[in-house]
């Protein structure tokens, strides 16, 4: 299990947003990278810079400026269709989410 997982958040709508034990083997597996950045990516859903809808219906996209080795982008993916609402990804963007599409 990771470091504190499961732990949660509040969207800035006031929803419930959960990083799970499955988020985390899905940080793990897909996006080491990111393990040490749990806080960054719960503050990118709390706080974000920049807020979409995902193409999949129910999925929003938070992004948060992420100041590393370079300046950059972190998406956090949410489904919403869950209750509490789930991270389902995270990583890092090096473009403005704007101007990536």
């Amino acid at each position: 299990m990771g470091p504190g997982v499961p732990r949660s958040v509040s969207a800035p709508d006031g929803r419930l947003v959960v990083f799970t034990e499955w988020s985390w083997q899905h940080i793990m597996a897909a996006r080491p990278e990111l393990l040490d950045e749990l806080d960054a990516i719960l503050e990118a859903v709390a706080r974000p810079d920049v807020r979409e809808p995902d193409p999949l219906p129910g999925r929003e996209r938070f992004y948060r400026r992420h100041v590393g080795d370079r300046v950059r982008w972190l998406r956090v993916v949410v489904d919403f269709n869950e209750d509490p609402a789930v991270v389902v990804t995270a990583f890092v963007q090096r473009k403005h989410p704007a101007r990536s599409r």
